[in-house]
């Protein structure tokens, strides 16, 4: 095991794991959360076992980090509870700052992924006809935190983004960008 280090450890523990993750969530529309915490209970084990207490703090940051990040977007009803249980996982083995980037280029993947789709399924007035809800959504406090523009009944319009896919995405890009050693987050 003292050949094996914590980043291919890591990348061989959650690459499996957010296969499955996005599989589930394209399939079903669900994140489960026995994979999720599986994923946080092994990332916190890892993170304790390669760095002591300090591992496990770091990982319980990571995994509030995740957390606190996509809690506001499930309050306001944006996703799933499943997509922020699964960052919140994935910051346990991460910790903070390498959750904070993933997130950030999870939500830019996110972003590339609905505009793939837009443009797939040709649904453009669908499509701003929803920006302009989410625009008077976030208007209120009332409406911003209500179900009203919801991405469950803004999806029946425009379809779903699964969005385990570019949290995943923006993880794995964090994790290969840091191990090639083009920039370091973990």
């Amino acid at each position: 095991m003292s050949e094996l280090g914590y980043a291919e450890l890591m990348g061989a523990a959650i690459v499996p794991a957010m296969l499955v993750a996005c599989w589930s969530d394209v399939r079903r529309h669900r994140v489960p959360n026995w994979l999720n915490g599986t994923i946080a209970a092994t990332g916190l084990a890892a993170q304790g076992i390669y760095f002591g207490w300090a591992g496990v703090q770091a990982g319980l940051m990571g995994l509030g980090t995740g957390l606190g990040l996509l809690i506001v977007l499930w309050l306001m009803h944006g996703m799933g509870a499943g997509d922020v249980k699964f960052m919140a996982a994935l910051g346990a083995w991460l910790g903070p700052t390498a959750t904070f980037w993933a997130v950030i280029a999870g939500g830019l993947a996110g972003g590339v992924l609905a505009l793939g789709l837009i443009v797939y399924r040709r649904c453009w007035f669908q499509a701003a006809t929803n920006l302009g809800v989410l625009l008077a959504k976030v208007g209120t406090v009332k409406t911003a935190f209500g179900e009203f523009g919801s991405a469950k009944s803004l999806s029946r319009s425009t379809g779903v983004l699964p969005y385990a896919v570019p949290l995943s995405i923006g993880t794995a890009f964090v994790l290969v960008s840091t191990y090639s050693g083009w920039w370091e987050v973990l």
